[in-house]
């Protein structure tokens, strides 16, 4: 199941999906592959799985970044009070944030280098599947040197994003793909084809930040806040870095950096989420962290098992004594709701205890939800 190219970051006590680790063995034997990390939340993916960095020298794999390029978390402080903060009042005068942002995209575009501007209508939009915005308070504080660094306030809430390139990443992977460039196929770096594959592939990450951004600012201003950024955490990118003196090509598909500071990792919408500093040099861990939970049950099989469990209702709310969580849910598609449900994912604090334990990552903060916008389902999903 292993070989001297794979290393796996977690422990005998995580679960791991037997075919996540088989398709992560297959990528180690690609050409140009020089080493592949499957992280604590590796779970199946549909080309190579999804929690792992792989990385390669001279030739890349733009199907193992994926369609939604750039995708990632951004983590900013608000203005509302953690205790007191009337959420149910806020709720009620939020109004949805799944249509198209009626407002000026020049300055942040510009801002964020964009200059692609055909998928511009779905600047600050969610998206589907396991994206969301959140409004979390802080449950815990474990290093409060470095909180107060990043600028966590105990006294404030936060808003996290979880978004991507929305449809501009996916068409980036689409066009490379129609141009005769089959799955798994090495694409030399240097290329016309490599070279034209990187420069959509950066300005799918651009949008993607600008996106997040836009989207924790209109989810807050929804609610009566303002925001002041403190995190922007790509997963699904792929980026070049010099490893043991050769020039590699990381590829990351559900891993964050372990290179860039502090990181969020996000458990799922009835657990905690957790800030992290990166310990070591990175080299074990090929320079990358797990980006969240990982998804233990298939999205298509939720519907099914947790349907005479759970109606509708209870799955948009969440009360956990043991967790200390009191939150609700806006999420307005049927199917989703089941999508998304906690159980679908696996223990974050497993994930989370593997990369302690590795000696990887020190915790700086526990969040805990209060708010997790999902969709109205009365969106005119632009052109995403």
């Amino acid at each position: 199941m292993t070989s001297p190219k794979t290393s796996h970051l977690f422990t005998s006590a995580t679960w791991i999906d037997h075919q996540a680790k088989v398709q992560l063995a297959k990528t180690a034997e690609l050409p140009g592959m020089t080493h592949v990390f499957g992280m604590p939340d590796l779970h199946v993916g549909k080309v190579g799985p999804v929690g792992a960095a792989f990385h390669s020298v001279d030739v890349i794999y733009p199907d193992l970044v994926g369609g939604d390029i750039g995708c990632g978390m951004h983590l900013c402080r608000t203005d509302i009070p953690a205790r007191g903060h009337a959420i149910q009042n806020r709720m009620r005068r939020m109004g949805a944030i799944d249509n198209p942002w009626e407002g000026d995209t020049a300055e942040l575009a510009s801002r964020h280098g964009l200059k692609e501007t055909s998928h511009a209508r779905s600047l600050g939009t969610i998206g589907g599947g396991n994206h969301f915005a959140e409004l979390q308070v802080v449950h815990e504080i474990v290093d409060s040197e470095a909180a107060s660094r990043i600028g966590i306030e105990p006294d404030f809430a936060l808003v996290l994003v979880h978004s991507g390139s929305r449809g501009l990443g996916q068409s980036v992977l689409t066009g490379h793909l129609s141009g005769g460039h089959r799955m798994g196929q090495p694409v030399p770096a240097d290329s016309d084809a490599g070279l034209a594959y990187i420069a959509g592939h950066d300005q799918a990450t651009c949008f993607a930040r600008a996106n997040r951004e836009l989207i924790a600012l209109r989810f807050a201003e929804g609610l009566g806040a303002k925001t002041i950024p403190l995190l922007d955490i790509g997963h699904n990118y792929l980026e070049r870095q010099l490893v043991g003196g050769a020039e590699t090509w990381i590829h990351r598909k559900g891993a964050a950096p372990s290179d860039r500071g502090p990181v969020v990792i996000p458990g799922s919408r009835g657990t905690w989420s957790f800030v992290v500093e990166p310990l070591g040099d990175g080299a074990r861990n090929g320079y990358s962290l797990a980006h969240g939970a990982g998804r233990k049950i298939p999205r298509g099989q939720c519907r099914e098992k947790f349907m005479d469990s759970y109606s509708r209702e209870e799955l948009l709310s969440v009360n956990d004594k043991k967790l200390d969580i009191r939150s609700q849910v806006v999420c307005g598609d049927r199917d989703l709701v089941f999508e998304e449900h906690p159980k679908a994912y696996k223990d974050i604090r497993q994930v989370i205890g593997d990369m302690v334990g590795l000696g990887i990552i020190k915790v700086v903060a526990v969040l805990k939800p209060i708010l997790t916008y999902k969709t109205s389902g009365i969106a005119d999903d632009g052109d995403g």
